[in-house]
């Protein structure tokens, strides 16, 4: 009886024991293979510096403009603006804060700067040679006509690189 007994329960170990099985891959019929294009586009880079300070000593002060480091796409330039003109100048305030003269600016190209054409200064591919830094200059100049004192203000400016517009 115990020969029958291990005769069995050996079946049934026998039975439970899996085997790996291997089955065809899964085929989705209604699925599919394609391709598709990937496009990109690196954009102009540039660093723009302006002078923290720029001290009016003279009737005609040259104000410095630099871009390095600098890659601008074609049919593009960096321009640099005035953004806080007031009736096309800048005000310069006496140290009181009470008496104000005017600050006004010509640009880059020898013209005036005014709410209607706040441009300062214009950066093209054209003037950039192997990505060094390149220098351009603005014109300030301002009322003497005012009660003696020190003045100053502040100039606000923005840049970006747009479409050359011809």
């Amino acid at each position: 009886m115990k020969k029958i007994l291990a005769l069995c329960l050996s079946f049934v170990l026998l039975f439970s024991l899996s085997t790996t099985a291997f089955a065809a891959e899964w085929w989705d019929e209604s699925a599919g293979s394609g391709e598709t294009t990937i496009t990109g586009h690196i954009y102009s880079s540039y660093q723009i510096s302006i002078p923290a300070t720029i001290a009016l000593e003279y009737e005609y002060t040259q104000c410095p403009v630099t871009i390095s480091q600098c890659n601008i796409e074609n049919g593009y330039s960096v321009n640099v603006y005035c953004t806080n003109l007031v009736d096309s100048s800048i005000v310069l305030q006496r140290g009181n804060g009470v008496e104000s003269i005017r600050g006004y600016l010509t640009n880059s190209e020898g013209y005036s700067v005014s709410n209607d054409n706040p441009l300062i200064v214009s950066f093209q591919q054209s003037d950039i040679t192997n990505g060094d830094s390149t220098t351009k200059y603005f014109t300030m100049t301002y009322d003497k006509m005012g009660l003696p004192g020190d003045y100053s203000g502040i100039m606000q400016y923005s840049f970006c690189c747009e479409p050359i517009s011809e």
